[in-house]
């Protein structure tokens, strides 16, 4: 079943499936998948690829699969090699941002959710395929619009709930943008035709 899946929709359904095995609580899931930096140097090295799988309620869950179906299947449709970027963009950005916002957090602090990794996928879009129309749901908006819109409001709340009082990471959010834009034009640079200069 896996291998006739798309990136994005097999991530999806990976992210849905251990919702609902961690669900039934065989233990601690934020304790002993989140990532900390605290946590990362005594021992739990594979946190900061399983913090990208625990969420803390059904809505954190659909919100950010939601963000991921639209952006995601936008990058596969409307990017060269998307269907291989996409799970770049999702873990190694993830990760790397993951990283990235350490020092914006206590050391002791938790985060968990795909809304980081989700959001280097959006940054990505901004940057390589702006003018894509969204689905119907999103009034078929341009994705580049959307995405501004998305960065606007977590750099918004960054600076007005700078403590990230309700849980919520903006800042690594908006480091999660950066890193797909960034992410998003170092591939495009690659694909620049390299001329060769001719000296007479």
């Amino acid at each position: 079943m896996w291998r006739h899946l798309k990136p994005t929709a097999a991530i999806i359904l990976l992210e849905i499936l251990i919702y609902l095995i961690l669900s039934l609580e065989f233990f601690p899931a934020i304790q002993y998948l989140g990532f900390s930096l605290t946590a990362f140097e005594h021992g739990s090295f594979w946190t900061p690829l399983s913090s990208l799988f625990v969420h803390v309620n059904i809505f954190h869950l659909g919100i950010n699969m939601l963000f991921l179906y639209v952006f995601g299947t936008a990058v596969e449709e409307g990017v060269p090699g998307g269907a291989r970027k996409v799970p770049l963009l999702f873990f190694i950005g993830g990760v790397a941002s993951l990283f990235l916002g350490v020092p914006l957090y206590p050391l002791n602090t938790t985060v968990v959710g795909s809304s980081i990794a989700v959001s280097t996928v959006i940054g990505a879009v901004l940057a390589a395929i702006p003018m894509r129309r969204s689905p119907f749901f999103l009034f078929h908006a341009p994705l580049g619009l959307v995405a501004t819109v998305y960065l606007i409001f977590n750099a918004f709340m960054t600076l007005a709930v700078p403590d990230s009082a309700g849980g919520v990471a903006y800042p690594s959010h908006v480091i999660g943008f950066v890193v797909g834009i960034a992410i998003s034009l170092i591939w495009r640079a690659a694909r620049q035709p390299k001329v060769a200069a001719y000296h007479p």
